[in-house]
């Protein structure tokens, strides 16, 4: 019997508009917190989300059922 093992990595940047310093620190990890709970939500692993005022990093293991293209609509706020 084979066995398949998969791991898809994905390093997404998002970044705000016209790369305006809007993430205030207060709500920086309420935000960060929202987009893991979405990759979760969609059989997907946040492995590390961050970032700065104006741009978050997300390290996402995506399942082989899940596009690339398909992970990165579901995560965009």
């Amino acid at each position: 019997m084979a066995h398949t093992y998969t791991n898809i990595l994905l390093h997404c940047v998002f970044s705000t508009k016209n790369r305006e310093r809007i993430i205030a620190k207060e709500w920086r990890d309420r935000l960060w917190a929202f987009m893991g709970g979405i990759a979760r939500d969609n059989r997907m692993k946040a492995l590390a989300v961050g970032g700065d005022i104006d741009h978050t990093h997300l390290l996402l293991s995506v399942p082989p059922t899940v596009a690339a293209s398909k992970a990165m609509q579901l995560i965009d706020l």
